[in-house]
């Protein structure tokens, strides 16, 4: 399953002489077709690049259904969304404790927290979290949305979820929120107040800070250096909470480059049996700055009954 490995991000592997592509080289495992294994496949990982694996979410993100809540949100303020919308964006039901899903995103989360508050965080920067991936629909939003709800029920840590992705099927707009002011508007103009644009969740620990309303202008935005002054802070004024920054996927758009100097950590989402090879490594090149990375491969079909959730009915009984 998931394995941390110390060290300082893609930039340096502990062995000199060590080239690029040979370090690259070390990402990929072979399939358990071809090992004749049962288990699920991960990625192989490298110094400052953790692995793991999910299985294949069951979202509906018609486009459909998106202008469908964009309509019913307009110009509305909201401070608050209900568990019928969390559940719309893809949000699992999380009551369903010992599901093998749960248990892969509770190793996922001890290793994201061992970084954002272990010892050594660096408050301001170690809660920051960006998910991105290489190309759109390899669930990274399914991911930023589950993580955040898993680690926020769990307890120990509030979690701030900021949509960072301004195309018309985010997060935002399944939850109902794409008229809501947010990041962008906080860019757009650094005197205003985030408190007031962050909207509450039926989970205590769980909040959201909608993408905002100047999505015109988000390539300008996220470039300019008062987006990452902006990030920065959040970090500090939230500083006992976990950020996940929902971004747009690295070969859509310049964003995730951008933001990777201005996080602790990046998890990078992998869709089994469809992302290729040179993608990974191509995006892996342009958020390289980050100093933590971590690859977590999604929409794994798994048949073995040996894995996670397999004693689910016991633990229920």
């Amino acid at each position: 399953m998931a394995q941390t490995v110390p060290g300082d991000g893609l930039a340096s592997d502990g062995a000199a002489g060590t080239s690029a592509k040979e370090r690259r080289s070390s990402l990929f495992a072979p399939s358990p077709a071809a090992a004749g294994a049962q288990s699920s496949p991960i990625v192989n990982p490298v110094p400052g690049i953790t692995a793991s694996a999910l299985p294949a979410p069951a979202i509906n993100t018609t486009p459909n259904a998106a202008e469908t809540v964009l309509q019913g949100a307009a110009q509305r303020a909201i401070d608050t969304v209900d568990a019928v919308a969390l559940e719309r964006a893809g949000m699992v039901d999380w009551s369903r404790t010992r599901t093998r899903i749960s248990e892969e995103f509770r190793l996922v989360q001890r290793q994201i927290l061992r970084s954002a508050f272990g010892p050594g965080a660096e408050p301001g920067f170690s809660n920051l979290l960006l998910v991105t991936s290489a190309r759109p629909g390899e669930g990274k939003s399914f991911m930023s949305t589950n993580l955040a709800g898993s680690i926020a029920r769990q307890g120990d840590h509030h979690v701030l979820l900021m949509d960072a992705d301004s195309k018309r099927d985010s997060i935002c707009y399944s939850l109902g929120l794409a008229q809501s002011r947010g990041l962008l508007d906080l860019a757009a103009n650094p005197k205003l107040d985030p408190a007031p644009m962050i909207v509450k969740t039926p989970i205590e620990r769980l909040s959201i800070l909608p993408i905002g309303r100047e999505r015109e202008r988000s390539a300008e935005l996220f470039s300019t250096k008062e987006m990452s002054r902006l990030i920065q802070s959040l970090g500090r004024r939230y500083a006992d909470r976990l950020l996940i920054l929902d971004a747009p996927p690295c070969l859509s758009t310049s964003d995730p480059a951008v933001l990777s100097q201005v996080v602790g950590q990046i998890m990078f989402v992998v869709e089994a049996e469809r992302t290729q090879r040179d993608e990974i490594e191509a995006s892996l090149d342009l958020i390289q700055a980050c100093p933590t990375i971590t690859l977590v491969l999604n929409k794994q079909q798994i048949s073995s009954r040996y894995t996670f959730g397999a004693y689910s009915s016991y633990y229920s009984s």
